[in-house]
């Protein structure tokens, strides 16, 4: 009896593998909790108006002239309110249009979500906000999907897909309608694209992704790097392989044109001094902010989620040397590093799940894929810091 209990345990554990190691099964499992996170958090938080997590503040949103039935709260409200406002029409460019108004010319360079937005409600305003949450739940499933190709590819099970889409930061950005999630898809599709050989493709989609957050941009600052380094030692030549780099290149530039032509100013400058500073000089006193106010719960939180993610980057560093990740991954890594660590008091304070972190996630999971470290406990860290988040998230802003 036990002899036969035992086998069917192992076959029970066989087909569940299996059933995990089906390249479905992690875009499906994202997409899932994506969903579900959204119904709780629409039912417990926004009472059934998807509007509110677009958070739209009467600081820059006129009641009077905004689109009929869009929930407004006192104040400055968050930065989903400026992705929904170019979701509405991303070919008008004004300060103020559809009563809402950028608070700075920083927010156009920020253009790929709303615009696969706007495509997604098929021009229907009145079809935006839904659509804005649909296009971040499809995002969790490319994160899943994609995760699972470069699993595979380091030679893991595709289930850990849902290491890469697990980031808790991502959370933060379902449910306020922001940028990291269509960010990071398209930044770890343009990695896959490379992968595959495909440089005008990953051109095209690291493009993509440096349009929804312009830290993106590193990783084609990266692939630069390490083409110029090769031709400079005359192991390469210029080539079509190029294109990986020069068009996200291009297409940011370009478009940092367009933002000067309209606002006078290059988009990219007009936010710098709230977005970067010197290296650690936001990092550690925000550390001790959070030490301090212990033991709120939001500052254990906060902790928690730091020491997880420091966890995964440290983890990803040791593992620089021996991982498969290609070399132009180690170091958009390497620049990942140092831009999270020269990011400014008011990200680094901010109670936002570390949201804006995504891009050192995403590649420390691609360096850990890669490697041979066991990976059991990052993601069990992983897995506990993203339920935590998901409870604190679906009923607190």
């Amino acid at each position: 009896m036990a002899t036969q209990q035992r086998d069917a345990l192992q076959e029970r554990r066989a087909r569940a593998l299996a059933l995990a190691g089906h390249p479905a099964f992690a875009p499906a499992a994202s997409i899932v909790a994506a969903g579900v996170f959204v119904i709780a958090r629409l039912e417990l938080f926004a009472h059934g108006n998807i509007t509110r997590f677009i958070d739209a503040g009467s600081s820059f949103v006129n009641a009077a002239r905004a689109p009929r039935g869009l929930a407004i709260v006192p104040g400055t409200g968050y930065d989903g309110e400026f992705y929904y406002r170019l979701a509405l029409d991303p070919a008008d460019l004004h300060r103020t249009a559809f009563g809402i108004t950028f608070d700075s010319a920083f927010r156009l360079q920020r253009i790929t979500y709303s615009a696969i937005t706007w495509l997604v409600a098929g021009g229907q305003r009145g079809a935006v906000p839904v659509a804005l949450v649909i296009v971040n739940i499809v995002g969790f499933g490319a994160l899943g999907w994609l995760g699972a190709k470069v699993a595979r590819d380091s030679g893991r099970p595709a289930y850990y897909g849902l290491f890469v889409a697990g980031y808790f930061g991502f959370l933060f950005s379902l449910g306020r309608d922001l940028t990291e999630i269509s960010a990071a898809s398209f930044l770890l599709a343009g990695i896959v694209a490379l992968r595959k050989e495909r440089p005008v493709l990953a051109g095209v989609l690291l493009a993509a992704a440096a349009l929804s957050r312009e830290t993106a941009l590193a990783f084609a600052v990266a692939l630069a790097l390490t083409r110029l380094f090769e031709m400079a030692r005359r192991s390469r030549k210029p080539g079509r392989t190029d294109a990986a780099w020069v068009i996200p290149g291009v297409v940011f530039v370009g478009w940092q044109l367009v933002g000067w032509s309209v606002y006078g100013a290059l988009p990219i400058r007009a936010d710098a001094g709230d977005n970067l500073r010197f290296p650690f000089s936001a990092m550690m006193p925000a550390i001790g902010h959070f030490i301090v106010t212990l033991p709120n719960p939001h500052s254990v939180i906060w902790l928690g989620e730091l020491f997880v993610l420091t966890f995964v980057s440290v983890a990803a560093g040791m593992s620089l040397r021996t991982s498969s990740a290609r070399p132009w991954e180690k170091t958009a890594w390497v620049l990942a590093v140092i831009v999270v660590l020269s990011l400014a008091p008011g990200i680094w304070r901010g109670e936002a799940d570390f949201r804006g972190f995504e891009d050192l996630y995403v590649l420390s999971s691609v360096v850990l894929l890669g490697s041979k470290r066991k990976l059991t406990m990052p993601v069990a860290l992983v897995a506990v810091a993203w339920v935590v988040t998901f409870v604190h998230r679906m009923l607190f802003f």
